[in-house]
């Protein structure tokens, strides 16, 4: 299905704020970025997340997103890392498409609540649903597992145990994108559990790990893909990896000024020339997510799923 590409960033997000927030033992097999904590630091840990997110909605808020925003249940762990179950595509002006995505973790599962899928429904006239090849052991975690250059057209996947390559390709035949896969390692070996913590791409700047793919055929394809597409090209290092440079957000305003969405950490991350490229491009808004960090292993990408 052809897509709409006028619309590169998102103006519109859905925020899940935390409840009961906490570790979860089913993810940190394949996510090597969750800290182990003592219970009194989870507890302590869950509160401050409370607050964290809602200083990135009300940092959103002043700068020009709507937010649609509501609480996670308090039997999922990881409610509010929304962006791993579904995704949305504009397909025209009056039409889109929504998809829901298999998801690895068991108990990330209800994540996909019927009432917000119903919600989701209304404003999507076609529903691509993958979800039920959770049962086939079979997994795609929507734009944790896809990279997307809306502007071209691409999708970037680092396959991982939550990023199943057959899967990978079906999505692009169905939703209208072409696919580059990769594998994309830290420094002990491990695949990255999703790409978009090695890679975000938005208004023009492609921000990616090169060193983490090791077979150079590969990386050659990622590279000269990513310039090709007319991309300036940002590399991160691992160290930078770890430090949440590559879990950015391309977001825009509804005036349509563009914005890269990070943690505070991640823009410490950043050397100050790279600060000085994405700010040509775009505002940067930065605000600490350190308890989503620490228990979650994720950060600000992973807490905004975007309404297009």
């Amino acid at each position: 299905m052809k897509q709409d590409r006028s619309a590169r960033a998102a103006s519109h997000v859905l925020l899940i704020e935390p409840t009961g927030f906490r570790t979860n033992p089913e993810t940190r097999e394949s996510n090597a970025f969750q800290e182990a904590v003592t219970p009194e630091e989870e507890r302590r840990l869950a509160g401050v997340a409370v607050s964290q997110h809602a200083r990135l909605r009300e940092l959103l808020v002043a700068h020009g997103v709507l937010v649609t925003l509501t609480r996670s249940l308090d039997t999922t762990p990881d409610g509010p890392f929304c962006n791993n179950w579904f995704s949305t595509h504009r397909t025209g002006p009056d039409s889109g498409r929504l998809v829901l995505y298999p998801l690895l973790a068991v108990n990330r599962r209800p994540e996909r609540r019927r009432d917000l899928v119903d919600w989701l429904r209304l404003r999507y006239g076609t529903v691509f649903d993958l979800s039920g090849r959770e049962t086939g052991g079979r997994f795609l975690e929507s734009t944790g597992s896809l990279v997307i250059d809306h502007r071209s057209g691409v999708a970037y996947a680092a396959i991982s145990p939550r990023t199943d390559p057959g899967l990978a390709a079906e999505w692009s035949g169905q939703v209208g994108y072409r696919l580059v896969t990769f594998t994309a390692t830290d420094a002990s070996g491990i695949p990255y559990y999703h790409t978009n913590v090695m890679m975000f791409i938005g208004h023009g700047v492609a921000g990616v790990c090169l060193e983490a793919i090791e077979s150079l055929t590969e990386r050659g394809r990622v590279r000269d893909r990513l310039l090709g597409d007319g991309n300036v090209l940002l590399e991160l290092s691992r160290d930078q990896v770890a430090e949440y440079c590559g879990n950015c957000l391309a977001l825009q305003a509804a005036s349509g000024e563009p914005l890269f969405v990070m943690s505070s950490r991640a823009w410490r991350g950043f050397r100050p020339e790279q600060r000085s490229q994405l700010e040509q491009r775009g505002a940067i808004l930065h605000t600490d997510l350190s308890a989503f960090e620490a228990l979650g292993g994720g950060s600000a990408r992973c807490l905004i799923g975007e309404i297009f």
